[in-house]
């Protein structure tokens, strides 16, 4: 790639642009970058330049060509931030430290130093765009030129390029992109299928080369015949992509018959649906692969009409029909929809509403204050194929596949979500869990006192959902720790003579707070609560000395209870290490193994097992608080009890209890109940060994015909 070549690419799409940019940053950068060579031996400006092209080829404008030429030159020279303001604006150094930023992540790491990384790149492409498109041009590169590079640092890269940057291109709509790293990536961490897969392509590529030429003849004849301007590309299918569809069939590859694909670009919208109905006239097509893009876009803007027929010569093919503006959104995405307008790089209306949509992916993540939880958050969303539902107006959302009706509820805004106790999937009631399968009408029905519950974090999957249920669940128990944190100080005060409200008056219980380290006293009852700051310590700083002589003879006390009611038995749980310690389950909220708990010393009763968020574990005394931890040997039973709302129809119970029998749990008690509406509820004990068999129990009943809903119950019926 030359200079002149990039400056007549950006003169012929903006023949107004001030290519002055290109040319001055060119300079800079040949500059900058001089006596540096890549590992091929060639000059290194050979990759700023090879960027800039890649980047005119997607039509941007100067300042991001501009920074392509310059991306490099903060983080392999002595260049600053400043420097490149002082020479090319704001919004060229703006550019180029985004880049550089992402350009010194690592993401190969699951640590959380390299999470709070992916957080820091996320919310710098939520920005502006066009920072990750630079780092795209410049990932696109690097891996076309990746040959020189040591073994181990070829699969590096080309794994953290599948993981992360191939997805990107995918939802920003830059499919040829996408195609062309997966393809890359794919040579280099399995070079041995890559290789043995080219060579079969390549033995049979001058017969499929002629099947492509007499089949796009015959499609360009039936489109002359019926009086319809168009053209007509075959290829064969990328390689990764047959890969793929060779692992989630378990097929060899002389099994895939839909090798070659055929597109069709016509002039408008209303061609495209009659060059289908030719095809399906003239061709046995297959229904259930029939795929209308048009009327139903992909979150990323891209639009086809897709369909797999048996061709000429009884060759399983598939056919894409699409316009030629939606053909140059589909191949360079986001972007296509850049345009020039009296000089200036802008967006129309509906390419803002296109861009605005990826940056609400990441709205939610943004107020997710753990790095790793942020990771995982965007990570299901970014990456993942995607069903579409609609409203009951008709507005479309899309999914990742395996989303259910309580991420729908969430799509529409928080409260909707948070107070959602019903869903009607096509005029019919559905259990939270539901998967959402493209075309669903989806109807939400709230009621104002309803709460996500920690189950429904069991059933969401999109990063939105899981986010805004944390958050609810944790300023919820935020509020009820603050309240019980309140209280526990007021008690311990009032044991030992105390008055709580004067010495909340005389603002004593705001200087200890601040004493602990809290700015507020709110921080301070809600570390009381969870245990972080011990209630006995702190009332000890809020009155005198004299208050506590009668405690201090019972001193220790706790810890000869400990010792007194140590024996010798298999606890299926481990205290601070020790197996020997008589232990019970509390009813209040009914642990099994899996789950996080607490242990808290009861005299008479050893050590009484809680959840960790057991809000009565909360309240009781925190020094008599112990951590326990599931013995990883443990395959006693446990009894777990559900909740079941169905529709009160014969042969319900049957029905369950056949579940019951093909999962392997023993149902020890059940209890049916008529409620309103032709409705019942079924209560369900059953004898479990751990968490994940009452989930994967829970999950086979939900799919019974007729169950709305199935929910875990803590406390004892």
């Amino acid at each position: 790639m030359r200079l002149n070549d990039i400056l007549d690419k950006v003169g012929n799409y903006a023949p107004n642009a001030d290519l002055d940019v290109i040319m001055r940053a060119y300079v800079f950068s040949a500059k900058a970058h001089a006596g540096q060579v890549r590992k091929s031996g060639e000059p290194y400006l050979t990759h700023p330049l090879a960027v800039a092209g890649i980047l005119s080829e997607w039509k941007m404008d100067v300042d991001t060509i501009a920074t392509g030429l310059l991306h490099d030159t903060m983080e392999d020279c002595l260049v600053t931030q400043d420097d490149i303001h002082e020479l090319f604006g704001d919004e060229v150094a703006e550019l180029v430290d985004g880049v550089t930023k992402i350009g010194k992540l690592e993401f190969r790491s699951k640590e959380e130093a390299q999470a709070e990384n992916f957080r820091k790149m996320v919310l710098a492409m939520a920005k502006d765009v066009r920072v990750i498109l630079v780092k795209l041009a410049d990932r696109l590169h690097n891996m076309r030129t990746m040959q020189h590079m040591r073994s181990d640092r070829q699969k590096g890269i080309s794994q953290e390029t599948l993981d992360i940057f191939a997805p990107i291109a995918n939802r920003l709509g830059l499919s040829k992109v996408k195609q062309e790293l997966e393809d890359l990536c794919f040579q280099y961490l399995h070079n041995d299928v890559y290789t043995d897969m080219t060579r079969k392509l390549d033995e049979g590529s001058k017969d499929r080369d002629k099947y492509i030429d007499d089949a796009s003849k015959e499609l360009f004849s039936e489109l002359i015949t019926n009086g319809i301007e168009g053209s007509i590309i075959g290829r064969s299918k990328h390689l990764f992509s047959v890969y793929r569809k060779m692992l989630a069939q378990n097929l060899e590859f002389e099994q895939v018959h839909d090798l070659l694909a055929f597109r069709i670009f016509v002039e408008d919208i209303g061609a495209c649906y009659t060059v289908l109905g030719l095809i399906h006239a003239r061709y046995r097509h297959f229904p259930d692969k029939l795929k209308d893009y048009i009327a139903n876009p992909k979150s990323n803007g891209y639009q086809s009409l897709h369909t797999v027929v048996i061709g000429p010569e009884n060759q399983q093919i598939e056919i894409q029909i699409r316009t030629h503006e939606m053909h140059a959104i589909a191949e360079n995405g986001i972007a296509a929809h850049w345009r020039y307008k009296e000089g200036h790089l802008a967006l129309s209306r509906e390419d803002v509403q296109k861009v605005t949509k990826l940056r609400e992916l990441f709205e939610a993540a943004r107020e997710v204050e753990d790095p790793a939880e942020f990771l995982e958050t965007v990570k299901v969303d970014l990456f993942a194929a995607e069903a579409f539902a609609f409203t009951p107006r008709g507005d479309v959302k899309f999914f990742p596949l395996g989303a259910t009706v309580l991420d729908f509820a969430y799509s529409i805004h928080t409260e909707v979500g948070n107070r959602c106790v019903g869903v009607k999937v096509n005029e019919r009631m559905v259990p939270l869990r539901y998967q959402l399968k493209s075309g669903d009408t989806v109807e939400i029905i709230t009621k104002e006192d309803q709460r996500p519950s920690r189950d429904w974090l069991e059933i969401a999957r999109t990063g939105r959902a899981l986010s805004k249920i944390r958050r609810e669940i944790r300023e919820d128990e935020r509020e009820k720790g603050r309240a019980i944190g309140q209280n526990l100080i007021e008690t311990e005060v009032g044991k030992f003579g105390g008055n709580f409200k004067k010495l909340l008056k005389n603002g004593d219980v705001k200087k200890a707070a601040r004493t602990n380290g809290f700015r507020k006293e709110d921080e301070l009852y809600l570390a009381i609560a969870q245990g972080r700051v011990t209630v006995y310590r702190l009332v000890r700083d809020l009155l005198p000395e004299e208050a506590f002589k009668k405690d201090e003879e019972e001193a220790g006390a706790i810890t000869q209870l400990f010792q007194k009611i140590r024996r010798k038995t298999e606890s299926p749980v481990l205290i601070n290490g020790v197996e020997d310690v008589m232990v019970t389950y509390a009813q209040c909220c009914r642990p099994v193994p899996g789950e996080s708990v607490t242990g808290f010393v009861t005299r008479g009763r050893g050590i009484t097992v809680h959840l960790s968020t057991c809000s009565q574990m909360l309240a009781l005394d925190s020094e008599r608080r112990v951590p326990v931890q599931w013995h990883d040997a443990t395959r006693g039973r446990h009894s777990g009890e559900v909740r079941i709302i169905c529709s009160d129809q014969m042969g319900m119970l049957a029905e369950i209890g056949a579940v019951c029998k093909s999962t392997g749990i023993n149902v020890t008690r059940m209890e049916a109940s008529q409620i309103e509406d032709n409705k019942a509820q079924i209560c369900l004990e059953v004898s479990i060994i751990d968490v994940k068999e009452l989930q994967k129990l829970m999950v086979q009943v939900e799919r019974i015909k007729g169950v709305i809903s199935v929910d875990r119950v803590r406390s004892q019926m």
